[in-house]
């Protein structure tokens, strides 16, 4: 079984099998972070600089979906995912899950970078975008100022939640403490999650259809057999 798919980690960190949870954890967090968000970052902001859109995903649905505030709520929960797979994946009987894991979640991002770069669309649905008052308002206020209308697909929200949800799946299993109540409630977060990509107009429905394909595809094809 493959535990690091990068053996420099073996010489800077040798002795990290011995670090606390916290300690552990916050190492993978941080190199989703660095290696992960950061590069999301820069490409958003270097399309929207460049202001190319090479295809045309939109179809009608897109447009004939109602925007819905309140969605908001569940689109931003994507950024709990990674704290609780970091502390799943930190735990001493899945410490060599979890890196290998967030190891091949970095390169599942990268391949969705590389598809933004080679294949840029802008997401024109914002102008959809209106209405929200208050605390939801706040909200996609502030997801407008931080994330440029590019980045489309396959949806990145849609792309790693859905492996961190296979993740956490995978070591319940292991564990024995994989319920239905609690698969019922894991997955029902995840498909809001994925519903509110396009229904808070920050995404075409093909971008989320794109990005679960891809989830799949990784999980079942390169992800989970080297977990196994």
């Amino acid at each position: 079984m493959v535990k690091n798919d990068w053996p420099i980690l073996d010489r800077w960190w040798p002795e990290r099998d011995q670090w606390s949870r916290p300690k552990y954890g916050l190492m993978l967090l941080m190199l989703f972070l660095v290696l992960g968000a950061l590069p999301y970052g820069l490409i958003n902001r270097f399309s929207a600089w460049r202001g190319v859109s090479s295809l045309k995903v939109e179809m009608g649905l897109d447009w004939d979906l109602p925007f819905v505030p309140w969605m908001v709520i569940p689109y931003y929960s994507f950024y709990l995912y990674f704290p609780i797979a970091a502390w799943i994946g930190a735990s001493e009987k899945h410490r060599h899950h979890g890196l290998l894991f967030f190891q091949r979640l970095v390169v599942s991002a990268w391949v969705a970078f590389a598809l933004f770069l080679i294949f840029p669309v802008e997401i024109e649905l914002r102008s959809q975008a209106y209405g929200a008052e208050g605390f939801f308002g706040l909200l996609m206020s502030a997801l407008h100022d931080a994330d440029a209308p590019y980045n489309a697909w396959p949806s990145i929200h849609v792309l790693l939640s859905i492996l961190v949800v296979f993740f956490v799946r995978f070591v319940g299993q292991e564990n024995g403490t994989w319920s239905m109540p609690l698969a019922i409630a894991v997955w029902t977060s995840c498909a809001l999650l994925v519903a509110s990509t396009a229904l808070i107009k920050q995404h075409y429905v093909f971008d989320g259809i794109s990005g679960t394909a891809l989830a799949f595809g990784l999980w079942y094809g390169w992800i989970r057999p080297a977990l196994n």
